[in-house]
């Protein structure tokens, strides 16, 4: 017994799995993602992943969080009343410690994300090749995310 596909899509219509392997369609749209309308030029868009690129670079926010965490340790002054044992004062500077790092850990994850998230956009709306099929299949729907077409129509 044979099974005919009642559907033929041609080759060429298709996107090569190279060209937008990197990108999900069920991920935010790359204009949306650098902040960018879909009739934005090659230098608005290129302009646009630096300004985010820098902003948003994991080594770079973990620097201001750091530096925020120690401000934050300094003012409050350690906080300590003077009342307890020092294994107690310890263990609770141990469960300060841990907490700071798992912090930190969550909080470096997170910019790693969003800057992933950016070099992905950059990396499609930058080829030309992987831009026009992105422009190409958005245009015929199989981005259909109502968000995305709200905010890129108005």
């Amino acid at each position: 017994q044979v099974i005919i596909s009642l559907y033929f899509i041609p080759y060429r219509t298709m996107p090569s799995s190279s060209s937008l392997s990197s990108s999900n369609p069920h991920k935010k749209d790359p204009y949306q993602t650098l902040g960018l309308s879909h009739d934005a030029s090659a230098a608005q868009i290129k302009a646009a992943y630096r300004r985010l690129a820098l902003c948003h670079h994991p080594d770079r926010l973990s620097a201001l969080f750091r530096r925020q965490q120690q401000q934050q340790r300094a003012g409050s002054g350690g906080g300590g009343d003077g009342v307890g044992s020092s294994e107690t004062k310890t263990k609770r500077l141990e469960e300060e410690e841990e907490e700071a790092r798992e912090e930190e850990a969550k909080f470096f994850r997170d910019a790693t994300d969003k800057f992933s998230e950016i070099t992905t956009a950059y990396g499609i709306l930058s080829d030309p090749v992987k831009k026009k099929e992105y422009d190409h299949l958005y245009k015929f729907g199989a981005f259909d995310d109502d968000d995305n077409n709200n905010n890129n129509n108005n």
